[in-house]
């Protein structure tokens, strides 16, 4: 039987707390070697490339990817595309997606589009981006160069339809979660927090300190929470382009008493079961993968209403939804779930049942596998 050469093409991920590099380790790691072979192109990172060449995935890197355009990374994605004969280019992010079409024209091969929440018209791009980028897919969809695009929830699908209706067909997929997926834990960690926990409830905030994320939000409702609950600590876990910011505004909040950022933390799911719940405040989403790992430890979840969060909150009752940018409606769902520990324990354990049950590492990869075999 032949190999499956599958070539995953991105173009901006960290080996951090980045999900879209979590998403892809899910597969590198549990697609069967037998039948996939697969490779990443990619922008460059040492430490990424360090990581998969161990566990041998091919990795090619296009250091022009992190301009804005570059002609040369379209040469030479359609050099190794070619070279290494790819059955499948997987792209993730729309420059991938752009690049990956527009070559195969030429390559002629399979291609899938994995949605991550967001696509042409997102606050990143300029309006001439956003008109190249609607050029190209056009294009790319009159010369039939993409199959097909994959959503991580029938939400995420919606979302992608109600911008574009030029996709052959969207097929929807629910990353779940390894619950074998064990690592060290930090001694030394593990310790401070349950020091914490001896007079304090911890809400965990797991995310990259970026727009997206909306963390002034978070600090807002923490401020909100502390004038009535002195014994509820927030926990920041992740790096990223605020921080500095961050820390000031929780300065300028007065809520030092209440909040400590602990930086990226590697393996951080492996210490939710500490926590009491995780906030998420974020303005967009597909489905992020900290859902699963916070069902997965039995830790309820308290979540703005974006992407596909309500789909599975609503569905496996283990968690709360409030609405975005809602201060006081986020700060009353945290206080809900805090003075009530029956509540608590009963959707963390119904988000666990849930991950044993449907959204685990196999049920993720024969959706993925069927998605291939489907093209």
């Amino acid at each position: 039987m032949k190999t499956i050469r599958i070539c995953h093409f991105v173009n901006h991920i960290t080996g951090k707390s980045d999900g879209v590099y979590t998403h892809l380790m899910m597969l590198f790691k549990n697609l069967d070697r037998s039948k996939y072979e697969q490779f990443l192109v990619f922008q460059g990172n040492e430490k990424i490339e360090n990581e998969l060449k161990k566990m041998g995935i091919q990795v090619h890197v296009i250091s022009s990817l992190n301009k804005k355009f570059s002609m040369k990374s379209f040469v030479q994605f359609y050099k190794f595309a070619k070279f290494y004969k790819i059955d499948i280019i997987q792209t993730h992010f729309l420059k991938p997606y752009t690049i990956g079409g527009l070559t195969n024209i030429l390559l002629k091969r399979k291609m899938i589009h994995n949605y991550q929440g967001l696509f042409i018209n997102n606050l990143y791009n300029t309006k001439l981006e956003k008109l190249f980028y609607k050029v190209a897919h056009i294009i790319i969809h009159l010369f039939k160069s993409v199959d097909l695009a994959i959503a991580p929830s029938f939400t995420s699908k919606e979302h992608l339809l109600s911008e574009t209706k030029l996709f052959p067909r969207i097929e929807v997929y629910y990353n779940g979660y390894n619950l074998n997926s064990k690592s060290e834990l930090n001694v030394e960690l593990v310790s401070f927090i349950e020091k914490l926990r001896e007079s304090n409830h911890i809400v965990a905030i797991i995310a990259r300190l970026e727009v997206q994320k909306r963390i002034d939000v978070s600090l807002e409702i923490t401020k909100r929470v502390f004038l009535n609950h002195k014994n509820i600590f927030f926990l920041y876990f992740g790096d990223g382009p605020l921080e500095n910011e961050m820390k000031t505004l929780a300065d300028e909040l007065d809520i030092g008493e209440s909040v400590k950022f602990m930086g990226f933390i590697p393996d951080i799911k492996d210490y939710i079961k500490y926590f009491d719940l995780l906030l998420f405040t974020s303005d967009w989403e597909g489905l992020p993968l900290t859902l699963w790992e916070s069902m997965a430890a039995g830790v309820p979840i308290v979540s703005t209403d974006v992407g596909g969060i309500r789909e599975i909150i609503e569905k496996e009752k283990c968690g709360l939804i409030f609405s975005k940018n809602s201060i006081s409606e986020g700060a009353a769902a945290i206080e809900k779930l805090i003075l009530d520990k029956e509540l608590r324990n009963c959707l963390g354990k119904n988000g666990l049942e849930a991950v044993r049950n449907k959204y685990n590492i196999s049920s993720f990869i024969k959706s993925v596998e069927a998605i291939y075999d489907s093209i």
